[in-house]
């Protein structure tokens, strides 16, 4: 399947879809298709269709043949039906946008789609794609509502919106195709792509952190526990605990927890360019994030004080995907 319109030069695609952007709605996250905003037009098989049926009634009306006339009305009255069937394909759809989870450059985001009908009817081969990108199918057999994941490369850090997805169909003979343009209020954060080598985690100074001090004293004082891992001593096991909840589990004692690290901009080489210095900088939260290290950010216009969990390596990741957007 093409990306572009049917049988339509680029420069006239363009002009069509500037015409259509100005009739869109405002941005919303459920948009329902109506006949104001659908289009249709004959695909190439389309085409060759009317030209066969053509010939068929010339030759009709040039031997006055009755079975050539009946087959030409018949196939003729075949093909209004299937541009009726194509057009109410997608009329009258409703499509509701969710909230696609982060990604790094590089990936692909999902967004999540709910499309959904008023009554329970048979839809066919619906087809959902992002501008330029990879393009999803889907069908409603006697329900009301599927789910779906849409697809689109992130290819830059920041907010990324879903712009223009085209909802369109054949259904069901090919011979014309319809669509619509869907103009949905969604957005996702891309994070920066992790650089592919991994970075020594320098350790903040007691200036930085006042909690270093409690953690010296007491080498053998309790200090949590976390999920077990390879290599972690039996002695250390935290036995209560698997028995409670049946998951491998280790005691951490003061003398196991390392000192709170500070993942800074001014760890990384002066002479990189920003995009490979926020691409170190990823990978450095993502490492200390993997090892359960407490750690803090410091970076042009911001600094995120030390913490760990899940919560805190979004903040951080957050900041890299937006630095010098805001």
């Amino acid at each position: 399947m093409s990306h572009g319109l049917p049988l339509l030069p680029h420069f006239f695609q363009r002009f069509i879809q500037n015409w259509a952007d100005r009739r869109q709605p405002a941005p919303h996250y459920q948009v329902t298709v109506d006949h104001r905003h659908l289009y249709i037009l004959p695909t190439r098989h389309g085409i060759a269709f009317a030209l066969i049926l053509l010939l068929i009634l010339f030759g009709a009306i040039n031997y006055e043949n009755s079975l050539a006339f009946m087959l030409a009305f018949l196939l003729g009255s075949l093909c209004l039906l299937g541009m009726i069937y194509t057009h109410q394909n997608i009329n009258r759809l409703q499509i509701r946008v969710g909230r696609p989870e982060p990604v790094f450059v590089g990936q692909d985001i999902l967004f999540p789609l709910t499309v959904s009908q008023s009554e329970p009817r048979l839809r066919g081969n619906i087809q959902l794609q992002a501008e330029n990108d990879k393009s999803i199918h889907l069908q409603l057999i006697d329900g009301l509502s599927t789910d779906c994941k849409l697809p689109l490369k992130a290819v830059q850090r920041g907010y990324i919106s879903a712009r223009r997805i085209r909802l369109f169909s054949e259904y069901p003979l090919g011979l014309f195709y319809a669509w619509s343009w869907l103009n949905l209020r969604a957005r996702c954060l891309v994070y920066p792509a992790p650089d592919t080598e991994h970075h020594p985690l320098s350790a903040s100074s007691e200036k930085n952190t006042g909690e270093l001090s409690s953690h010296k004293s007491g080498v053998d004082d309790f200090a949590g526990i976390r999920e077990y891992r390879a290599g972690d001593p039996a002695s250390h096991m935290a036995w209560k605990a698997i028995a409670r909840t049946g998951v491998l589990q280790t005691i951490l004692f003061n003398s196991d927890v390392s000192q709170d690290v500070c993942i800074s901009w001014w760890q990384t080489a002066e002479t990189l360019d920003t995009e490979k210095r926020l691409s170190i900088l990823c990978r450095m939260v993502l490492d200390a994030s993997e090892q359960s290290i407490r750690f803090a950010l410091e970076i042009p216009g911001s600094q995120i004080a030390a913490g760990s969990g899940r919560q805190h390596k979004h903040r951080c990741l957050k900041a890299l995907a937006l630095f010098g957007q805001q």
